[in-house]
Parts: C-alpha cells; structure tokens; sequence
C-alpha cells in the first residue's frame, strides 16, 4: 500500500497530488532532487520526509487527494513519516499546514503536532523597469561560495522557523541554497559580508521565490538585506518575471518591514506544526 517512490510515473503521482493540493506544478527533474524521501500511497497520496535546517528535526509533509480524504490515507502517511524521520537520527518532525485550512490543522494537532509559529506571504508584482542593483552588490559566483556560506552559518540560527536552525552542510547547502537562477552577495571591504537568491516557482515562468536571505550579524541595520533584495527586484523585472513570493514568521518584524519597504504586499500565511516520532 505504501512504498517508495522509483520510477517516473511515481515521480508524476507525486506531481499530480501536490498540483491538485497546492496548485504548484513541479517539473519531473524538481522532484527527482527528493526520489529518495518520498513514499506514495497508492490510494492518493505521498509523504516527503527530509533532513531539515531545524536541528534534530526532520521535515515532513503530507499531501493527499482532496477527493482521497477522511478514508486513512493521510493518517498511514504520517506513521510511516514518523519511522523515515527516526532513520534520519531525528526525534521530532516538522512541516506545514496551509492558512486557514482547519480540517488540516486539527488532523495534525489529533497526531501529535501542535502550532509553533505562523508565517506571513509576502508578494512584490513587478514591472519592467523595477528595482535597482546598487553599488556592493553583484552576482553570486563560485568565487562566493565560501563567504556566503559563512554567512549562512552565522545567520541561520537566527531564522524563524519550527526550532533552532542551523546551516546544512556545505556541498548540500550548494546543492540546494544554489539550485536557482540567480543569487546576489553584498561585499564590503572585499569580502561578502551578506547574500540572497531567488529560486523558481516549480514550472511557473512568471513568478519567482526567494531563498535564504542573511547578513553577517556585525553588518546589520546597514540597509544591505533591503539592497540585495532590491537587485533581485532588478534582475527578476528585467527578466520578464512578474511577481515574487516569499513567506516568513510574523515576529520577524525586521524582514517584514525590510519588504514593505520594497513593495511587497503581505497576507495571513501557513502555520507551522511540530510533533514527536
């Protein structure tokens, strides 16, 4: 009944499912980066259990069918969940629930989970001619690589997120963190002192998601995170992007101010869940 995802067609299931939950339409090679993390049900529906940036925590989520619901599916998901999450040496799991779903919201707090934090989106439409790439600020290079990792080390702690987070290590934070179109640095005095990427919006070619943004502790409350995130504002009008998106915990009152000043639109986000294996 439940079993790991191997060949492409499983690789579709899992597409279909999260398109007809979330209205996300990954591309068959997006989600081959997790093949090894999901696990279908073959009555509609999958689980992705993930090493997370949340120490001792992996990341979990659920998705199935709205017409498969209410028939166990979910709940046999979330078991096998709980047994993935202690392979990976994790004793707690995290994940999402969409704003304002209650019916999810109560499945999880009836499984173990309960509320730690709850995000806000954030939208900037974009128009040609929007943003402006300043002075200390330029693409993100290999060159770059090992001070925007250092950045992330010590910046990371400091994200709002399920529990403490921390920097994954550096091929995967590579891997990952860099998977998408465009990153920016910010250098001062010859060094990267602060950076930010933007990844794509599973198949959507009009709309962009932003990454990790972080600055080193030291160079805060310079106006540096709002001039990176005024050249991806750049980069992304002057390449026929239309919107970006972004999410973030509502006490995360200094990036939620950094984007208002930027023009960015903000609205009621997902909850983040927290539970035992």
């Amino acid at each position: 009944m439940i079993r790991p995802a191997k060949t492409d067609a499983d690789l579709e299931f899992c597409i279909r499912v999260l398109d007809a939950v979330e209205g996300i339409p990954l591309s068959i090679e997006q989600m081959r980066t997790v093949q090894d993390r999901l696990l279908l049900h073959s009555g509609g529906g999958y689980a992705l259990v993930n090493h997370s940036s949340v120490r001792g925590s992996a990341y979990a989520m659920v998705r199935v069918l709205p017409s498969a619901r209410r028939h166990g599916i979910g709940s046999a998901l979330v078991e096998v969940g709980r047994e993935a999450a202690r392979v990976l040496g994790t004793d707690s799991m995290w994940g999402v629930v969409r704003g304002g779903d209650e019916d999810a919201l109560r499945f999880a707090n009836a499984r173990g989970f309960v509320e730690v934090g709850r995000d806000v989106e954030l939208t900037r439409k974009l128009v040609p001619g929007d943003g402006v790439v300043r002075s200390g600020i330029v693409e993100l290079e290999e060159e770059h690589r090992a001070g925007a990792y250092a950045v992330a080390v010590a910046a990371m702690p400091d994200m709002v997120t399920a529990g403490d987070a921390q920097a994954r290590p550096f091929d995967e934070w590579v891997e990952q963190e860099l998977s998408g179109p465009i990153g920016f640095v910010a250098i001062e005095d010859g060094a990267v002192v602060g950076y930010a990427t933007l990844q794509n919006f599973g198949e959507d070619t009009r709309r962009l998601e932003h990454g990790f943004t972080g600055v080193l502790p030291a160079y805060r409350r310079r106006g540096i995170a709002t001039a990176l995130g005024d050249g991806q504002i750049a980069w992304a009008a002057a390449h026929g992007y239309e919107q970006l998106e972004t999410t973030t915990g509502v006490t995360n009152v200094a990036l939620r101010r950094q984007k208002a000043k930027l023009g960015y639109e903000e609205r009621p986000g997902p909850i983040l869940v927290r539970g035992p294996v």
